[in-house]
């Protein structure tokens, strides 16, 4: 069965109905969902969403309840996987960073996408392309969700 993984960027565009990329990303998770993928969740991501969510700038920022609400109705449940990653592969990603020219925050992307591989995703939907160039080298493929 084929699985992806949604980043950040992808899972707050699903959530914010204001969202420039809202009816994008929507789209295109909803597809692969009707299509049998399985959605897989990173962990980082699920956190990383909560604070974004609750640091937007006004009118947009959700309270923190509403935050925890929303990324629970749509990112848990029994048909969601959720992957978390240890301590030596954190390791790893940073001792690896320099080499993939990983730098800044990019790091964090790093970690959804080591995520996705642990996982055996087949794709992670992202509006960050640029940020994960170094994936061409992996078996996980970058996917902006199409206009």
């Amino acid at each position: 069965m084929a699985s992806f993984l949604l980043d950040t960027s992808c899972m707050i565009s699903v959530v914010c109905a204001w969202h420039e990329h809202h009816e994008r990303a929507t789209r295109e998770m909803e597809r692969r969902l009707s299509a049998g993928e399985r959605l897989v969740v990173a962990a980082p991501a699920l956190v990383e969403a909560y604070a974004v969510l609750t640091r937007l700038p006004s009118p947009h920022r959700l309270s923190p309840a509403d935050s925890a609400l929303l990324l629970e109705a749509n990112f848990t449940g029994d048909s969601i996987e959720m992957v978390a990653l240890g301590w030596e592969t954190y390791r790893h990603l940073v001792r690896g960073a320099p080499a993939r020219g990983i730098a800044g925050g990019s790091i964090y992307d790093a970690v959804i996408a080591a995520c996705g591989l642990a996982a055996g995703v087949d794709a992670l939907l992202t509006f960050n392309e640029r940020h994960l160039r170094w994936l061409a080298e992996q078996k996980l493929k970058v996917v902006v969700p199409p206009p």
